[in-house]
Order: structure tokens, then C-alpha cells, then sequence
């Protein structure tokens, strides 16, 4: 690696660890993201569907990312082409440009959507960029909206000075954005993962697993929630695919299990998510009690 390399990360890992510890900035967002948060819990079922649809629990993957492309991809050619219609003079350049800004800042509102439904779950750790991200592309997004108006209007210049601002305000939090994925691992699968056993394996007294109340036993020094219901007994990995919860410290409802920290729901049966934010599902085992131990082996579809 050449010094002018590690130079410029060095500078953005500065930037990068200044922009974590804003306790203000902080406490603020928390606030709000607990609020949202708490909004959609009272709303019941159908705001949790709602809130699932935005999470992307159905894609399998965050939806936020997906939609960030079009927005600024459709922002950012429509920069370009405001620049050559405003250097050469070009019409269908500047109709162009028009256009993918309109096409950029409509897009902008479901992606700002499924930000506002990640904010609300966000780990407590990522508070202050997570916050700054947001912030950011609000203004951003309200700056593109006044210069679609004063595009209409005749007011071309101011129009492409308040989408110029625009870019970069949303360009820098778009670098934000990446620094939550990759300092932060806001998005990813926090879930440990487990390649065996195929054998029935013991990892629990059955006698220290009473009816209704869930358990974590260590299987290879990584974590699993240990269920029994009656006769039946249930197994998932135990650390939520969201942002590490213990599951094995959230209540029980039926055959679902709900995060004590952003209350993922997951069904205790084959790991499947019932409610988001998680997008991953867990760790599935097949368990069973013999000879006074509770015994798993994993799911023939539950490796992660």
C-alpha cells in the first residue's frame, strides 16, 4: 500500500470516528428512533406488516440500499447533463437533466421511507451517524425539491445551484451510509453461523430446561436458544440476525420468539422471520430430549 493510500484512509478513518462520538447528535436521534420505533409497536399487526414490507424482511435483504441506487444514481446523471446543457448549450441536455432530477427526487420519497423504518431499529452504537445520515438527506432532498420548482418557474440558475448543493450534501451522506454498513455493520447478518452437527449432539441437562422458558446452551462456543413446549422441543441460533439481541433473554409467544432489543420475531420451529426488522432468518436445528439431555442436530435447510 502506497503512504498517499494510507494517508487518505487514515484521514477518512479520522473523519469517520469524529463523526461517532457527537453525544448530542447522539441522544437526539435516539429519542426519535425510539419514538418511531414505539409507534409502530402500538400500531400492531398492521403497522408491523407495513414496517416489514419497508425493513425488506420479505427480500431477504435491507430494501433502504436498493432504492438508494436509483435515487442517486438518477440524481447524479441528472448532474451530468445539467452540466452539458449549461456548457453547451443544449437543450435536450437540460430537458434531460430536468427529467432524471424529477425522476431522482420522486424516487426519494419510498427510499426515505425505508430509511425512517431502519432508523427506528437502528443499534444503539451507530446513534450519531445514523442521525447525520438522515439529517443530511432530508435537506438534500428538500433542496431538490425547491429546484424543481424554480426549474418550472424559469429560474434555471437557482435551480441548478440548489440541486449542485443538493449532490453534495446527499453524496456526503451517502459516505455515511457506507460507514454505518461497514464500521457499524448496520444491515448485515449478525447471526453466528454453524456448519454442523449432522449428529444428535447433547448441549443441555434436560432437567435445566423447564417448560416455557427459554434457554441458551453453547454448541462449539457459539450460542443457541433452547425451547421446550410440552413434549416438543425447539432449537434456533441465538443471536439475532438483526444486531446480535440474545434471544434467549425475549419473551416467548406461541411458537415465536421476540428480540429483546429491536423485537425481531422469529418462529422457534425452523428459524423463519415473522416480524422484521431482521431480514435473515435464524439458525434452525431439530432437538429432542433422550437419556435426561437435550440433544440437537442441525436442520437439513437450517445451515447459515
Amino acid at each position: 500500500m502506497s503512504a498517499p493510500t494510507a494517508g487518505k484512509e487514515s484521514l477518512t478513518r479520522r473523519v469517520g470516528d469524529s463523526l461517532d462520538h457527537m453525544p448530542a447528535v447522539a441522544d437526539a436521534g435516539m429519542k426519535a428512533s425510539l419514538a418511531v420505533h414505539a409507534a409502530v409497536l402500538r400500531g400492531g399487526e398492521p403497522a408491523r406488516n407495513v414496517a416489514d414490507v419497508l425493513h425488506g424482511t420479505w427480500l431477504g435483504h435491507p430494501l433502504h440500499p436498493v432504492l438508494t441506487d436509483v435515487t442517486i444514481g438518477a440524481w447524479t446523471l441528472g448532474a451530468a447533463f445539467d452540466a452539458i446543457g449549461a456548457l453547451g448549450d443544449d437543450d435536450f441536455a437540460r430537458r434531460v437533466g430536468d427529467r432524471l432530477t424529477a425522476v431522482g427526487t420522486a424516487s426519494a420519497v419510498p427510499t426515505a421511507l425505508t430509511g425512517l423504518a431502519d432508523y427506528s431499529t437502528f443499534p444503539e452504537w451507530s446513534a450519531t451517524p445514523a442521525t447525520l445520515h438522515g439529517l443530511l438527506n432530508s435537506v438534500g432532498l428538500g433542496l431538490y425539491v425547491l429546484s424543481l420548482r424554480d426549474r418550472n418557474n424559469g429560474r434555471r440558475r437557482r435551480g441548478l445551484f440548489f440541486s449542485s448543493l443538493a449532490l453534495g450534501l446527499t453524496s456526503a451522506s451517502a459516505w455515511l451510509g457506507g460507514h454505518l454498513v461497514y464500521k457499524h455493520k448496520v444491515g448485515v447478518d449478525h447471526s453466528e453461523s454453524f456448519e454442523g452437527p449432522e449428529d444428535w449432539t447433547p448441549v443441555l441437562d434436560a432437567a435445566d430446561l423447564p417448560d416455557g422458558q427459554p434457554r441458551c446452551a453453547e454448541l462449539d462456543g457459539k450460542k443457541v436458544l433452547v425451547y421446550r413446549d410440552g413434549d416438543a422441543v425447539y432449537a434456533i441460533g441465538a443471536v439475532c440476525s438483526h444486531a446480535g439481541g440474545p434471544l434467549h433473554e425475549g419473551d416467548v409467544n406461541g411458537p415465536y420468539v421476540e428480540c429483546p432489543w429491536h423485537h425481531s420475531v422469529f418462529d422457534l420451529r425452523d428459524g423463519s422471520i415473522r416480524h422484521g426488522p431482521a431480514t435473515q432468518p435464524q439458525v434452525a436445528f431439530d432437538a429432542r430430549i433422550r437419556d435426561a439431555k437435550v440433544e440437537i442436530r442441525l436442520a437439513e435447510d437450517g445451515a447459515a
